[in-house]
């Protein structure tokens, strides 16, 4: 955390536009420009650590639209991380280094077996159960999947071959939406891709970075590197933005790394529609962690024929989840989320597609909590049902 680098923002108060957090506390600390000023203030000895200036930091979701639109590319995700790492030292955050720790154990043995067991266990359970969070309110979470992490280390071949794809497949695939793991494959093969799931990998440690825990990510970055340097392949898949920003920016190394849309755009494929109406969410990261521009979700839908796709006004904004975020802080996740699903209804489809794990958990939550009709799929899932 340079202070050259800190000095980049000019204080325009661009990101104050754009910022999910900003309109539902309208202080200078809610935004990505009071958050680095704070940044640059604890690194000058002008404000001391305090319980007060971390909590302007933990109220970030760290989507990165400040990013987005800043006029000067002021590196908002390093800085945030560096300042992160340094609020790690003055205060435990119990929760994080919990939810963090259990990322890392569900990929050993005892960790797969767990959930698989839960999986089982659970099956007579709804979908979604309703949870109650350590910091108040409830959420409907998923179930873990009997078939947890039962891709790893398959080859799924296409009838003829004209690439072969290493599909990172996340931690919320492996061990919740398998189903959304096998209708990726499902869809990659029919236009002719090879794919491939390592065996070995374990979380891509972008929720750690992100949460100042630097030493985990670099201890992920590096099993992962090997992991997946045993493979032969012509690029990476993702079905997980955060997931393919970190491949993309934080691995450093010389991989292709494509989403699961932007295959399909580009691809000669139609899919057999049933006449219903659609509307996107764009994750975050999508645009700012991977750089696409989010046309990629229409140009892949309009290969679907007998559908129409209606575009949100909130298309491109923050569902509210960003993985622990919307765990520590409810009341502003659930404001941000409210609005989302206002806006979903308004477009009057009858499908929510979106390219993100993290978002499907958030919209259905949404859903449930509005009584929306609306059916929240990842675009995969919707896909592949639909396959000629």
């Amino acid at each position: 955390m340079e202070k050259d680098t800190l000095s980049l923002c000019v204080k325009c108060g661009l990101c104050k536009t754009v910022c999910p957090t900003y309109p539902f506390r309208e202080e200078e600390g809610a935004f990505a420009r009071g958050r680095l000023s704070l940044a640059h203030m604890l690194k000058s000895g002008e404000v001391p650590p305090s319980r007060e200036v971390f909590a302007r930091w933990d109220e970030c979701a760290l989507c990165r639209r400040c990013e987005w639109v800043c006029p000067n590319d002021v590196p908002y995700k390093e800085i945030i991380t560096e300042a992160r790492s340094i609020q790690r030292k003055h205060q435990r955050d119990i929760l994080s280094e919990g939810a963090l720790k259990a990322l890392e154990k569900m990929h050993t043995g005892a960790g797969k077996l767990a959930l698989k067991l839960s999986g089982f266990l659970s099956f007579p359970l709804p979908k979604e159960i309703k949870l109650p969070l350590p910091t108040g309110g409830v959420k409907f979470f998923p179930k873990p999947s009997p078939k947890a992490f039962s891709m790893r280390g398959k080859v799924f071949r296409a009838k003829e071959e004209r690439k072969r794809l290493l599909f990172f497949t996340g931690c919320m695939i492996d061990a919740f939406y398998t189903k959304t793991g096998e209708n990726v494959v499902k869809v990659l093969n029919r236009l002719g891709y090879t794919v491939i799931v390592p065996d070995g990998v374990k979380c891509c440690g972008a929720p750690h970075l992100y949460h100042g825990n630097k030493e985990a990510f670099e201890r992920l970055r590096e099993h992962n590197v090997k992991k997946i340097e045993k493979y032969e392949f012509d690029a990476i898949v993702v079905a997980c933005p955060t997931c393919g920003g970190a491949l993309k920016e934080d691995y450093q190394k010389d991989w292709e790394v494509l989403s699961f849309t932007q295959i399909v755009a580009r691809e000669k494929v139609s899919f057999k529609g049933k006449g219903e109406k659609i509307t996107v969410h764009i994750p975050c990261h999508y645009y700012t962690a991977m750089g696409l521009s989010g046309k990629e979700f229409y140009d892949a839908l309009g290969k679907v024929e007998n559908s129409e796709t209606v575009k949100a006004s909130k298309a491109q904004s923050c569902c509210g989840f960003a993985g622990l975020f919307s765990i520590k802080n409810p009341e502003l996740s659930g404001e941000i989320q409210r609005q989302k699903m206002i806006d979903f209804k308004e477009t009057g489809a009858d499908f929510i597609l979106t390219e993100c794990p993290g978002c499907v958990l958030q919209l259905r939550d949404g859903a449930k909590k509005t009584k929306s009709s609306q059916k929240v799929k990842h675009i995969a899932d919707f896909l592949a049902e639909r396959l000629p």
